[in-house]
């Protein structure tokens, strides 16, 4: 390496002579590495060290890509050459002992005398903030190396590292005093006057300096040249078998594609005929049964027909016996003035709040056998649980129209204070038999009695489907009065989407009025108030037969396995 003392090297004048050596070679004819791929360019530079998220621009050449030429030719083509690196500024290699001469500073050069600066004297990679400051002054020439490395010697972080740096006082002391007003400027014409044969000599050590750092440039290009024109040789004749062998095996995977395809393509046509046959045959099938069940409902709503009529006739005969006893003169005008008065039409018309007690052990015979039993209900009821927790509704809970107390039972596990409401006297003596408190009376009427805001939440499980439009609307219209706010109902009742359900379960009930639509009852939720209401089904059919995706399959299993039950669930608004 020739030594080439403080002097500054003129980076652009450095590339200015480059370019033009380069150019004079391919005028002359010889190959040019440059030519081939500017992409090879990045191992001249290939050892130079760079901190993260920015690297050192001492790139000395600027090259374009030549047209045409592939961007990916090296992961296409260089995949297994092998280039040796190439640099142009000497190895820096931090010393143990922290002593360093101002001279083995002053071999590198640009960005990577910035780097290595940073490396000696604080130790550490320099920081994007200080790296560019120092480049953008060094190459603009309003500091040189001489300066660069004073400052960092004497900052703190310097000082703090004690690192030794001979020869770099005198030469820092005399840059300062250059910079005094009208003395360093005769101060530096004095220095330079006496340094010029030094300069002189300098400049010449920097001309053959470049020229040799030229040959050895251009020499390892054009070997590198030649190794990767050998390489892509090699590896265009590879590639050229190897896509001519995949050709091959494409057409080969193609025509056995087409023969499984074409393979498929008849199977499914099969199985398409085949589930063809088999659907209209499920049909037929489904339909049979239907007309049988149609049947049998019919039977069962005649047959409850006739023990309606039947327990009807007996009821009249027992008034005729009373009235003909008292007649008689055996019963006292008293009873039969009070059976009177319960048969007299003011007495019917009010509400039906107390019913005959033949009717009601009927009607509770009549739960007992198709309600289903009293544990598959109360085990379908925990699914309102969750709801109630999450609104924190621990107490004042009524249920309208409680029936056999399965929801009152389990609100009573569950530490949730409630009460029900039932008009039938069998049913409601069975649950305060059992610990439950229930109130006979007819639910409209009880809610009547209660003041505003006095409840957290009202449940009526298979009622409303009893009521009638005005009185659905007026029991709606009472439940939002006594819910204090934030106040939850659920109502449940069977869903006619389902059509086993709607067009035949549901008339098994000679009480049912009609079945309600769910979108209906949500619709009336929320125009009587109520605010956040939904629809829940529950209650799947299992065993549906009609699994497959299509849409017609789809169809049938909604018509006829849909879930029997919905309920809508609403809040009274805070």
């Amino acid at each position: 390496m020739v030594e080439i003392s403080d002097a500054e090297i003129d980076v652009e004048e450095l590339k200015s002579r480059i370019r033009e050596a380069v150019a004079q070679r391919e005028a002359e004819g010889k190959s040019s590495f440059v030519s081939a791929s500017a992409e090879l360019y990045r191992l001249l530079s290939a050892d130079e060290p760079a901190p993260d998220g920015f690297s050192p621009d001492n790139s000395y050449l600027d090259y374009s890509p030549v047209d045409g030429f592939p961007a990916d030719i090296e992961t296409r083509a260089v995949e297994h050459l092998e280039i040796p690196s190439f640099t142009l500024q000497p190895e820096f290699s931090p010393r143990a002992d922290d002593r360093y001469h101002v001279r083995d500073l002053l071999l590198f050069h640009d960005a990577t005398f910035i780097w290595n600066a940073y490396r000696a004297l604080l130790k550490r990679e320099p920081d994007e903030t200080g790296y560019r400051e120092y480049l953008d002054r060094l190459r603009s020439g309003r500091l040189n190396k001489i300066d660069i490395l004073a400052r960092l010697h004497a900052s703190p972080e310097g000082r703090s590292k004690n690192v030794q740096v001979g020869g770099l006082a005198l030469p820092s002391l005399v840059r300062r005093a250059y910079r005094l007003p009208v003395l360093g400027y005769l101060l530096e014409l004095a220095v330079g006057v006496a340094r010029l044969p030094v300069l002189l000599r300098s400049q010449r050590q920097l001309e053959s300096h470049l020229v040799a750092q030229h040959e050895r440039i251009v020499s390892h290009i054009n070997a590198t040249n030649q190794e990767l024109v050998d390489h892509l040789n090699v590896r265009n004749g590879e590639m050229l078998a190897r896509l001519d062998r995949m050709g091959r095996e494409v057409q080969d995977y193609i025509s056995q594609i087409n023969q499984n395809t074409q393979h498929h393509i008849d199977q499914v046509n099969q199985a398409n005929l085949r589930l063809a046959d088999s659907f209209s045959l499920g049909l037929n099938e489904l339909s049979a049964a239907l007309r049988e069940l149609s049947g049998r409902q019919k039977e069962i709503a005649s047959l409850q027909h006739r023990q309606v009529a039947a327990l009807l006739r007996e009821q009249q005969e027992i008034i005729e016996d009373q009235r003909a006893l008292k007649d008689a003169g055996f019963v006292p005008s008293s009873a039969v003035t009070q059976d009177e008065r319960d048969q007299s039409p003011q007495r019917q018309s009010s509400n039906d709040a107390e019913r005959h007690p033949p009717m009601d052990e009927f009607y509770a015979s009549f739960e007992d056998r198709f309600r289903g039993s009293f544990e598959d209900i109360k085990r379908g009821l925990k699914v309102y649980l969750p709801i109630l927790k999450e609104s924190g509704i621990e107490r004042g809970v009524l249920d309208l129209g409680c029936g056999r107390g399965e929801w009152l039972e389990l609100l009573k596990e569950e530490r949730i204070e409630g009460r029900g409401v039932e008009r039938n006297r069998v049913m409601a003596e069975r649950c305060r038999e059992r610990g439950l408190e229930v109130i006979e009376a007819d639910a409209s009427a009880y809610l009547r009695t209660l003041p505003a805001d006095s409840l957290q939440a009202i449940t009526a499980f298979h009622l409303v489907e009893h009521l009638g439009p005005d009185a659905f609307i007026e029991l709606l219209d009472e439940a939002l009065r006594v819910l204090g706010p934030g106040g939850l109902v659920i109502l449940e009742t069977p869903n006619p989407k389902n059509l086993v359900v709607g067009a035949c379960n549901f008339y098994s009930d000679p009480t049912h009025s009609r079945p309600l639509f769910p979108e209906t009852i949500e619709y009336i939720l929320s125009a009587r108030g109520f605010a956040r209401v939904r629809l829940e089904y529950l209650h799947p059919v299992e065993g549906s037969p009609f699994t497959a995706p299509d849409e017609g399959s789809q169809m049938l299993h909604n018509w006829f396995f849909s879930p029997r039950d919905f309920a809508v669930i609403g809040w009274k608004k805070s």
